[in-house]
């Protein structure tokens, strides 16, 4: 008797509060961290949210439901404007060709960089170089990458 009003009470307790069994963790900042310098270790490549999960020694469906908790966006769309964000910031940098910067930053042409970047930040690379770029002194390949200071 007492058993079946313990499972009835357990049952009516486990019925009324389903929401309480989500899982609503977040990935802890030494993990962030982790994925942040794999991510910029590898932006040349691609990326797959399996190689970030076993970073961290979780499976696919749990890192990629604790990441879009913690950051808002999906792994991929993470890695995406990571891209973008660095290539933005090579490209006020260097006067290197969109196509080589698409390429170097894991684009797969220049095209596809103008796509997303537009699309990232609103702006053509061009646009973006044109708006933003410091002058940045022309160096020949053979000089060294920092600027020379003569006392």
């Amino acid at each position: 008797m007492q058993l079946l009003r313990a499972i009835s009470l357990l049952t009516a307790d486990s019925d009324s509060k389903p929401s309480q069994n989500r899982i609503t963790g977040r990935l802890a900042r030494w993990q962030i961290a982790r994925v942040n310098d794999f991510i910029d270790q590898h932006l040349g490549r691609c990326i797959r949210t399996i190689e970030l999960a076993s970073l961290l020694g979780l499976s696919t469906s749990y890192f990629s439901h604790l990441f879009k908790q913690t950051m808002g966006v999906t792994p991929l769309m993470y890695v995406t404007a990571r891209r973008v964000e660095a290539a933005g910031q090579y490209m006020l940098s260097s006067e290197c060709s969109l196509s080589e910067i698409a390429l170097r930053y894991g684009f797969c042409d220049q095209s596809h960089l103008c796509r997303v970047f537009k699309r990232e930040t609103g702006l053509s690379p061009q646009t973006w170089r044109k708006r933003y770029v410091v002058a940045v002194p022309y160096r020949s390949q053979a000089s060294t990458p920092y600027p020379v200071i003569r006392l």
